[in-house]
């Protein structure tokens, strides 16, 4: 079989596209860790907001919806930057504010849905309590990802392509598993719904990829349900967020069951959500490479190429990276790197691994949602773009 000839790599001159949109990604990011450690440090909720669990509920919600409404507006500039003015499409942005307005809505509305259940546990049972309620709230967020992907940016479902049931079908999917929604944002992958092989969302764009490389892309899919990889990265995102809440309890002393701890924990999950920006790409990179060199295996190196430069060509659109600025900001290596473990020897490829854990790093910032964290928005790769907030860009 023939492989893929690689060119010399060249770093891009100039500030590309991929390039502003992680600066814009950086100065957001670092804006929301800046603001939660002021708070923190300077103990702003416990001034503000009332120590007392025996305050009513609903005043303690009304306490923290405040707050937490100021923080969709505190970083509006950052989303219409990353959404209506640093977009390649630019007829796509036009009707950018109302977009914006029911998915911050749809935020908030989550967010209140956690902060009553932490508060409601935490009262009736104690620190125990609430950390159990925060993993049952995670594992809610990743059963239901499409269902809150549709409703975060209305993405209707679409009678699936004849094109794409045959991909499918090659792939060895069940066509019924496929869901097909409509999205404008050419960045929009989809994944899977659920802990393991449930739904299947899929964009109705990829009926334009070649039939080869749809069925490849479809068999990454089905190779990180079938290996557990997925499986594993939403258990990790949720180990991992857990671990935080954890911790943020212990270090702040502050209890979900009144409205300046529960804000105070949103704070501090805003910092453990940074910590695993920096930490979390690098075994997400990892399951990346296990999946190419699996469907390598099935389809070829050919077709798995065309299939990785045309997906990279809708999202980032950068092939070349620095290994420092990949390293730090990029759970998904760059095509470069990808296609040159292609042209590697089969012998040297890497199956699939009990340890791969696919997408890890983003699994982990979306169900952040249950800790209140506006950090998962503010990511270079989906900023000002909600229909990439539940189902952030990918492989």
């Amino acid at each position: 079989m023939t492989t893929p000839s690689l060119p010399a790599p060249s770093l891009p001159r100039g500030l590309t596209y991929a390039r502003a949109r992680l600066f814009l990604g950086i100065s957001g990011v670092g804006s929301a860790v800046l603001l939660t450690a002021a708070m923190l440090y300077f103990r702003i909720p416990s001034r503000g907001l009332s120590l007392s669990a025996g305050e009513p509920l609903s005043r303690a919600l009304f306490s923290v919806g405040l707050l937490c409404a100021f923080s969709q507006i505190a970083f509006v500039v950052f989303d219409v930057i990353g959404g209506s003015s640093l977009v390649r499409r630019q007829p796509w942005r036009q009707p950018w504010l109302a977009r914006w307005l029911r998915g911050v809505s749809v935020q908030w509305l989550m967010w209140m849905a956690m902060a009553a259940l932490l508060m409601t546990a935490a009262r009736a049972g104690g620190t125990p309590a609430a950390v159990g309620a925060f993993a049952l709230g995670q594992l809610l967020l990743a059963l239901t990802r499409g269902r809150a992907a549709r409703l975060i940016a209305a993405l209707p479902v679409v009678p699936t392509p004849e094109r794409i049931a045959r991909a499918a079908a090659q792939a060895g999917l069940s066509p019924t598993c496929v869901q097909v929604v409509a999205c404008a944002d050419e960045g929009f992958v989809g994944g899977w719904s659920g802990l393991t092989a449930g739904t299947l969302v899929v964009p109705a764009r990829w009926v334009d990829l070649p039939e080869p490389a749809l069925a490849a892309v479809l068999l990454r899919r089905r190779l990180a349900a079938t290996s557990g990889a997925h499986t594993r990265g939403v258990l990790g995102g949720i180990a991992w967020n857990t671990l935080g809440f954890v911790v943020a309890l212990l270090l702040t002393g502050a209890t979900p069951a009144t409205a300046a701890g529960l804000i105070t924990l949103a704070a501090a999950m805003t910092l453990w959500a940074f910590v695993g920006v920096l930490v979390l790409p690098t075994p997400s990179r990892a399951a990346v490479f296990a999946l190419d060199a699996a469907a390598t295996a099935v389809v070829g190196a050919v077709t798995v190429r065309t299939a990785i430069e045309t997906m990279d060509a809708w999202q980032d659109d950068e092939p070349v990276r620095s290994a420092g600025v990949e390293t730090v900001f990029h759970p998904v290596p760059s095509r470069h790197a990808r296609i040159a473990r292609l042209v590697r020897p089969a012998a040297e490829g890497e199956a699939v691994q009990p340890w791969h854990v696919h997408h890890v790093a983003r699994h982990a910032l979306w169900l952040s949602w249950g800790a209140l964290t506006p950090l998962s928005r503010l990511v270079h790769c989906n900023v000002g773009r909600p229909a990439l907030w539940a189902m952030l860009p990918g492989d």
